[in-house]
């Protein structure tokens, strides 16, 4: 299942992470969030430090000759990757958010009250987020291109573009749904209008070319770690002139010409917009990347992965009780979906146990969960390593998962009011007596039968922080007895809350600071089967009761 000219298992022997023991039947899905590292970044950056280490521009000496040559050496090639007219154009940043946080200063800082700024609902955070604080601080207006249910309709991008408008920044990808926009058609809406537009280019750079001059946009930013490269470190592309008459955002270090008590003088481009020193050792890891990058087939790369993210859509559409967000069509390499009935967390914890990477959550994008009317969601990303076995082993998990979750009965109805779960029937013994993780879920799916739903106390004052999924705890005392009530989405967090609420519910305070509540945790050998993120939900269950008590006394 790849293109001829490709080969995905060629391509990952270059990376050491799957050559490692306990990663050879790992399969990562996880890709929109990191790609892995080939050796020859990983030992790009080891020789940085053993043979080059020195800081760049302010000695003479031969080590910072060396690394100052490094450092420009890989602007170039920076240049060469987003085809930049020239090396000035490219300004390295931490990664993507400190770009987009750059642009917003230093951009916002010339526009007047009233001015426009268009963004859209598939947006990152780190694209709405600065936007938002710079249009509090100096009265701009945020508006949005026109979406049905968070998906937006690109081609009526013109429909909220008027003379006010100055600044439009769009994602080149959508790291939740894949959905690359079509950004020669958003380039002829633009076209012959006065204002900046930006692309963030952070999806779209490890699975196509980046050809910044083709495609017409003022700005294009992204991640190195988003395409094989180093963490630490991004790029900031901006036409010269534009850069040239943008203020600083951050002083210090190399961007400055000279000093004085009340007045500086800043550099030139490139180096006015790079205060502090520079992640040096991920510069020199970005440069191997560029080099590695070069050596591939880009366009059967690219063949190869969609022809898995086709793949993956239709046998995901063949299966019952999944909903579907993500599409194939204008996908960079993304699979988007959720349980009709459950939580995607706990589909993600079945897949984690069969060592399947994905991610779960709304993925650094609330406005489109919110729009869409869905909450958390499960993404498989692809990348050129990813081959059809893996995703063939995705898709048996993901089966064998709803044919377990078949054979839990149906969750209670909610009742109105708060009324006590019954939870008589369950008992430790049975749960520690099973012998393999798969038994234990299945149990504890059994024992999330045991708390019926409460949208009564599904309140921000009763929301418990530090759960993978959702889940709310609400405390009453009666005659000297703690009373608990909880709910999630969840039926594992519900199933360990039924094992944290048979030990406490109903106790004095007393009786409650007594028990080694972790100690039974640990004592059912549920600590080595669960994430750290869903036993950390249980702790923070626990730690939300505890206090509880000692409020109450």
């Amino acid at each position: 299942m790849s293109s001829c000219n490709y080969s995905p298992e060629d391509f990952r022997r270059s990376f050491p992470l799957f050559q490692q023991p306990e990663n050879r039947a790992l399969v990562y899905l996880d890709n929109a969030a990191t790609t892995q590292r080939p050796a020859a970044v990983i030992d790009a950056i080891a020789d940085f430090y053993r043979h080059s280490n020195a800081n760049t521009h302010r000695s003479s000496h031969r080590l910072a000759r060396r690394a100052t040559e490094l450092v420009e050496e890989t602007r170039a090639q920076a240049a060469a990757f987003l085809n930049a007219r020239t090396s000035r154009e490219v300004i390295f940043c931490r990664g993507a958010t400190e770009a987009l946080n750059l642009l917003a200063n230093s951009l916002c800082a010339g526009l007047c009250e009233g001015d426009e700024i268009v963004l859209s609902t598939i947006e990152h955070h780190a694209n709405l987020v600065p936007w938002q604080m710079m249009a509090q601080r100096y009265g701009l207006k945020l508006r949005y291109v026109p979406h049905i249910a968070g998906v937006p309709e690109f081609d009526r991008l013109e429909e909220v573009l008027n003379e006010r408008t100055r600044i439009v920044s769009l994602t080149g990808g959508s790291n939740a749904l894949g959905l690359r926009p079509d950004l020669a058609a958003i380039a002829r809406q633009l076209r012959g209008r006065a204002l900046h537009w930006i692309v963030d280019g952070s999806q779209l750079a490890a699975h196509e070319v980046i050809d910044v001059q083709a495609t017409g946009c003022d700005f294009f930013v992204c991640s190195a770690h988003k395409f094989y490269g180093p963490t630490g470190v991004g790029l900031l592309y901006g036409r010269e002139a534009l850069l040239a008459a943008m203020p600083p955002w951050q002083g210090g270090g190399e961007m400055i010409a000279e000093v004085g008590l009340y007045h500086s003088e800043y550099a030139g481009l490139p180096h006015r917009f790079e205060a502090g020193t520079s992640s040096l050792g991920s510069l020199a890891g970005l440069n191997a990347a560029f080099a590695f990058l070069r050596q591939q087939d880009r366009s059967a790369m690219a063949a190869h992965e969609q022809s898995l993210v086709q793949r993956l859509h239709r046998e995901l559409a063949q299966m019952p009780h999944l909903r579907l967000l993500s599409q194939p069509q204008h996908n960079l390499g993304i699979v988007a979906f959720a349980p009709v009935d459950g939580a995607p967390a706990d589909l993600a914890h079945w897949l984690d146990e069969r060592d399947i990477a994905v991610r779960v959550g709304n993925h650094c994008a609330q406005p489109l969960s919110r729009a869409a009317g869905v909450g958390a969601t499960l993404r498989a990303s692809v990348a050129g390593y990813t081959t059809w076995q893996d995703c063939e082993a995705f898709l048996h998990a993901v089966g064998e998962f709803q044919r377990v979750s078949a054979t839990i009965p149906a969750e209670n109805t909610a009742v109105a009011g708060w009324r006590d779960d019954d939870l008589s029937a369950l008992r430790i013994e049975r749960l520690a007596a099973q012998r393999s993780w798969q038994d234990r879920y299945r149990e504890l799916m059994r024992w999330s039968q045991s708390i019926a739903p409460k949208p009564e106390i599904r309140r921000p004052g009763y929301l418990v922080r530090g759960c993978e999924s959702e889940a709310w705890l609400a405390h009453r005392q009666v005659g000297g007895r703690h009373l608990f009530a909880v709910d999630s989405d969840s039926r594992v967090v519900k199933g360990l809350a039924a094992l944290l609420l048979s030990q406490i519910h109903g106790r004095s305070g007393e009786e409650i600071a007594s028990l080694d509540l972790e100690g039974v945790f640990a004592d059912l050998g549920l600590k080595q089967h669960l994430s750290q993120s869903r036993s950390n939900g249980f702790y923070a269950l626990l730690a939300q009761a505890l206090r509880f008590t000692e409020l109450k006394g």
